[in-house]
């Protein structure tokens, strides 16, 4: 009588099934099967927290890494080439990506902080030029919270938060075009709420108003 036990499956038949079942999950992807990304995303979620984790130093950024890259799958799952290797490196490799991207931006905004203490530093008795500025920073922010949600939150990730129009776009799951849209509209409604007393010279960002906002 034959042995109704199953026959163990060795590590490298078991790794090529899973590299199978992964290439099969992102072939669905493309077809835009949300089932198929969940299930990506189940599957590979930790691991790619862990490793963002590792290159940012930061919880909150590592979730914004992985949700960055499940993203990217979604939209882009055609770029994957099998020839290039499996699945599971192609994520990671975008996962390393965009964590090293994060840093850098975190890096640049840390950076000008920086750069504009020592320029208060640098003139310590201009009090009325220092109030000047507080002011400035008060209006701005208040005409930010005037702006309509989907505009305010486009305006402060691309200059708060340091993102492209790319980045933006990714992270508010709109189209591009859209995304554009939003900050050129909001950067257009806050100079018609601040005027060109506060706009106009003091930072070159302003200007996208006049011919579009940055790249």
């Amino acid at each position: 009588m034959a042995d109704p036990r199953p026959l163990p499956v060795s590590p490298e038949d078991a790794q090529a099934a899973r590299r199978a079942e992964d290439v099969a999950l992102l072939a669905r992807v493309r077809d835009g099967d949300e089932r198929a990304i969940e299930a990506l995303h189940e599957r590979y979620a930790g691991p790619l927290f862990s490793l963002a984790r590792q290159v940012t130093r930061s919880e909150r950024t590592a979730q914004d890494v992985v949700q960055e890259v499940f993203i990217a799958v979604w939209r882009s799952a055609e770029r994957f080439d099998p020839a290039k290797g499996s699945v599971s490196a192609w994520l990671f490799a975008l996962a390393r990506h965009k964590a090293i991207d994060a840093v850098r931006r975190e890096m640049t905004v840390q950076r000008r902080t920086v750069e504009a203490d020592l320029a208060l530093e640098e003139a310590p008795d201009d009090v009325d030029a220092e109030a000047w500025r507080r002011i400035q920073g008060e209006r701005v922010r208040d005409a930010i919270d005037r702006l309509p949600p989907a505009q305010k939150e486009a305006v402060e990730l691309a200059f708060f938060a340091g993102l492209t129009h790319v980045e933006v776009a990714e992270r508010l799951e709109i189209p591009l075009g859209t995304a554009k849209t939003r900050i050129r509209t909001a950067l257009l409604r806050l100079r018609d709420i601040l005027g060109p007393a506060l706009t106009d010279g003091d930072d070159p960002r302003w200007m996208g108003a006049q011919g579009g906002s940055p790249a």
